[in-house]
This record gives C-alpha cells, structure tokens and sequence, in this order.
C-alpha cells in the first residue's frame, strides 16, 4: 500500500512538472494563450451640425421657434466626410420631419423630450442613409423662443 501511494505521488509530481515546465503532452498549452487580435477600431468623430431652426405655428401665426443643436457621432475619417459633404440634405430631412413631430410631441408630453427627439433624429439619419453612417445623434441644446 505504501509502495503504491508513492508512486500515485511521484507521478502526480512528474505530470505537474512537466505541465509546469511546458514539455511533453502539455508543450503547446499555454495558460496566457494569446487570443486573436480585433481589427483596430476607427477612430469616433464628431460632426457639428448648423442649429436647425423648426416654426412652431398655431393658427396662421408663428407661436414659437424652436433653436435644436446637433452633432453627429460616426465612426471613421470616410464617414466623417460623407455626412459633411451631405450636410444640407441632413438639414432638410430633420427641419421637415420635425416641422411635423414636434407640434404633436407638444400636445402629449407639453414639452421638448431631448430623449425622444434624440430617438426621432437618429431614425430620421437611419432612414436617409442607412444603417452604419450615423453611429449617435447627440442633441446639445434646445430653446424654445416664443414669438413676439
């Protein structure tokens, strides 16, 4: 009985020296195995808007104005470029779709929801180019200027 408890040691000894020293069966297993690398990530870029003005009318009058500043989060100099150079067309789709989400956002919430019009704007760029140009929409500011 002895004998053979030595020898369970003495083996359990030599496998965990061997898988220490990295020989034998355990030669290509590392405990720090290096993992495969992900494609470097590009670079995130800000694109500065121009403050989009949306009239708020009520009746046949202007009721108030609507001062919105936006920047546009992409990923990646091509992007960068591809919403600047779109930069009026951008403009157009928000100031119109606005023009008729925000007087029916005013009569439900009786405020501006910066979530919900941060929401509406990245749905609107979504639509306009697809997925994957416009990364985030980040609404810097609204003022609301009442007319007078």
């Amino acid at each position: 009985m002895v004998i053979l408890a030595a020898l369970f040691i003495l083996a359990g000894g030599a496998v965990a020296a061997l898988k220490w020293l990295g020989l034998g069966p355990f030669a290509g297993q590392t405990e720090t195995a290096e993992k495969p690398k992900a494609p470097p990530k590009e670079q995130t870029i800000f694109v500065d808007l121009e403050p989009i003005m949306v009239p708020l009318l009520q009746g046949n009058e202007v009721a108030a104005t609507v001062q919105i500043q936006v920047k546009l989060e992409t990923e990646g100099q091509d992007n960068a470029i591809f919403l600047k150079r779109r930069m009026p067309q951008i403009s157009d789709a928000f100031v119109r779709d606005l023009h008729a989400f925000m007087p029916r956002m005013l009569k439900q919430t009786e405020r501006i929801d910066v979530l919900i019009l941060k929401q509406r704007l990245q749905v609107i760029g979504d639509r306009l180019f697809g997925k994957g140009y416009i990364k985030d929409v980040l609404v810097q500011s609204v003022i609301d200027t009442p007319a007078g």
